[in-house]
This record gives C-alpha cells, structure tokens and sequence, in this order.
C-alpha cells in the first residue's frame, strides 16, 4: 500500500523521467543520490531510499533495482521543498560478477 503522498512522488518521478526521454539500463548499476530535506527536522537518511529507487524503477530509469551493485547515499543543506539529485551509471560488476544481474 502506498500512501497518496508516495503515489504522488512516484508519479512526480515518472514524468521527469519521462521528460527526460529517460531509457531503462540493462546491466550492472552504480547509483548515487544527494538528497537535500525540505528543512531541518532529524530524518533517518536510509528511509528515503526505497521511494526512491521504487520511483526510479517504475519510471523506467532501470529494470530492477537489484540490477544495483554499488549505491550511496549523501545529506545535504536543507533546500525549500527537498530535492534529491540522482546519478546512475552502469558498471561491469567486476568486483562481484556472481552478484551482478541476470539478463
């Protein structure tokens, strides 16, 4: 169940993705988000994740998110409104090639 504010995120996502004429990757991910809060209240930084890459997924940005093999997570100054900052490049999988995604 998600609720209206995270339907609303999903679908904010799916049309930037869409904007961007973004196209699914295939392989192996390597994913970096910044991630700005709309202010200063304390916030567990890894509870923004699962939206997030559930959005990015949906929007097609990749298949799967088990495709991703390395991913990090950085807080920044509080910016009005939030905003998160999101690079996705597709990597060998060298370092774990019986981790990588099946194709």
């Amino acid at each position: 169940m998600i609720s209206k504010g995270g339907r609303d995120f999903r679908r904010d996502v799916c049309r930037l993705l869409r904007d961007m004429e973004v196209r699914p990757i295939t392989g192996s991910l390597s994913v970096d988000v910044l991630i700005h809060p709309p202010d200063r209240r304390r916030r567990d930084i890894d509870n923004v994740l699962k939206a997030l890459l559930d959005a990015l997924q949906h929007g097609g940005a990749y298949e799967d998110d088990n495709q991703i093999v390395d991913l990090s997570i950085h807080k920044r100054c509080p910016i009005k409104g939030g905003k998160a900052i999101v690079r996705i490049e597709e990597t060998d999988g060298r370092l774990c090639p019986q981790l990588s995604p099946r194709k």
